[in-house]
Order: structure tokens, then C-alpha cells, then sequence
């Protein structure tokens, strides 16, 4: 598959269901020996002919690489997927000395159950990857450190899943680069939607909102409006309702205890903008959930 072909597959939700599926199974990720977080020591640079997979993400600092011939800055958020024969150079800056977590692994053979020496290429990412979300790689190598810090007859198998996970989420943030996925929220809108999510009893006024996000308040309504599609009311409002769809539909709650429980005094209030957003009455919807 070309890397054109591989880019136009990758916008199809049955792309994504076959990648998954093949990391989860035939083509699972296992981790090999040689991992670690390592500050690099002054003095520090690399030269090797890959005979693995090995994920190295830099977490911070400043450095240069030459990968098969291609000269990369190596900066915090830089990701190298690098694969058996890879050649690489790389030194850093020791004034700004590289901070990376690495983690080599391999791909089972399907049908064998050994170690393959060449995945399909569909199922790898791009060699370089500029993160756009860094915190939810390092959450992702975080969690294998942990992992590997607590050896038990789990720990192969969490371990496979593990990869796996971080494997999807660097092809995801891989695909938002090429603009074959939607970007990232705006972080500061993103803050402010987890807020409004889990606390759908408490009313935030915008101009609150915009001083938590550091905007005026008219920066921050056109921001809000430009990231979600909808007006930072609006938006609240379509919070409640869906909380209040769940509650109705999962749980014991009559229609008053839930419009209470969501902070509306005004019962008449929560039923028209209840009906407004699912075209019919929360009495209604509780009976046919």
C-alpha cells in the first residue's frame, strides 16, 4: 500500500477497526528488553543499525539525528518509530541535553507465534511523528514503566495491551498531522468542556469561563464557538440535557429529582429545553428508554 493510499484508508472508520483488530491480535505489539527515561549524559550520542521496532519520543531538550539519510531536529514532542535495519545517528545539544523514554519491541508472525522480522507496513506509523498531544504519550509510557516495575504473571499480557493503546494513539496524532483525522480541541476550551461535563448541576457564567481560559471574553466565546460548533450557553445547555438523558434513562430518578439534581428551579424550564434538544418530553423519553 502506497503512503498516499495509506493516508486516503486512514479517514475510513474501517481502517481504524483493521488496525485495531491486527495490534490486537495477530500482530500484537510485545515488548523487548530495552526500555527506560533516561536525562542523556552530556557527553551522549547515538549510532546504530536497528535490529527491532523501538518507539524513542523526546521529552524535552535539544538535539539533531540523521535517520536513513534524513536530517531531523530533535526537540520535545519529536516521536521516532524506527524499524529493524534503521540506521541512525544523533547527538544533542549538551547545554540542552535530550530527555527521551524509549521502548523496544517486536510483532508476533501471524500464524506462528514468533517473532516477525517485517510488520506490514500499513500497520506502522510514520517514522518521525511531531506529537501534537505529548501528555497522552508520556501518560501511555508512564503507565508501561509502572508495568515493568511490577513483574507478575499479568504483566506480559498488560504489557501486549499497553503497546497496543500507545501504538493507536501515535497513529491517531500521526493521522491529525496529515489532516486525516479532526485536530485536537483547543486545550483551553477542551479545560473548560471537561469542567461544564462534570459538574452539570453548576452554572458557569462566560466570563468566568474566559478568565480560567486567560481570554477576554469576547476571545473566548468566538474560540468556543470556532472549537464545538455551538455558543458557550448553548453548549451548557446540551450538557445538562444529556446528563439528563442518562439519568433518565439508567436510573430511578423521576423527572423532578433529575431537573433538581441538574440545577433547574424551574421544572417548566428543563422540560422545554429537554424537549427542544430530543423532541420530546423527559416523561416521555424515561417511558420509552
Amino acid at each position: 500500500m502506497s503512503a498516499e493510499e495509506n493516508n486516503t484508508s486512514r479517514r475510513t472508520a474501517q481502517w481504524w477497526q483493521r488496525l485495531g483488530s491486527a495490534l490486537g491480535g495477530p500482530w500484537a505489539p510485545r515488548a523487548r528488553a530495552g526500555s527506560g527515561h533516561v536525562r542523556c549524559e552530556p557527553d551522549w550520542s547515538w549510532r546504530l543499525v536497528l535490529s527491532d521496532y523501538d518507539l524513542w519520543c523526546v521529552r524535552d531538550g535539544l538535539g539533531r539525528a540523521r535517520l536513513n539519510g534524513r536530517d531531523i531536529s530533535l526537540t520535545a514532542g519529536c516521536l521516532l518509530m524506527l524499524r529493524p535495519g534503521d540506521e541512525i545517528e544523533a547527538h544533542h545539544d549538551p547545554h540542552s541535553p535530550l530527555t527521551v523514554t524509549y521502548q523496544h519491541y517486536a510483532h508476533d508472525d501471524p500464524g506462528q507465534g514468533e517473532v516477525a522480522g517485517a510488520c506490514p507496513p500499513h500497520l506502522l506509523p510514520p517514522r518521525l511523528v511531531h506529537l501534537d498531544d505529548l501528555p497522552e504519550v508520556r501518560r501511555h509510557l508512564d503507565g508501561l514503566a509502572c508495568l515493568r516495575r511490577r513483574p507478575g504473571p499479568d504483566t506480559s499480557a498488560r504489557t501486549t495491551a499497553a503497546l497496543a493503546a500507545l501504538l493507536l494513539e501515535i497513529h491517531a496524532q500521526a493521522a491529525r498531522a496529515a489532516g486525516d483525522l479532526p485536530a485536537l480541541m483547543d486545550r483551553r476550551i477542551h479545560d473548560v468542556v471537561e469542567w461544564m461535563t462534570c459538574h452539570p448541576d453548576r452554572r458557569l457564567n462566560v466570563r468566568a469561563a474566559a478568565a480560567s481560559a486567560e481570554l477576554s471574553a469576547d476571545q473566548f466565546s468566538r474560540l468556543f464557538h470556532r472549537e464545538t460548533g455551538e455558543s458557550f450557553r448553548a453548549y451548557q445547555v446540551s450538557v445538562r440535557i444529556d446528563r439528563a438523558r442518562e439519568l433518565l434513562a439508567e436510573s430511578s430518578m423521576t423527572v423532578s429529582q433529575v431537573a433538581t439534581a441538574l440545577g433547574y428551579t424551574d421544572h417548566r424550564l428543563f422540560t422545554r429545553q429537554f424537549k427542544a434538544r430530543t423532541g420530546i418530553a423527559p416523561g416521555a423519553w424515561q417511558r420509552s428508554s
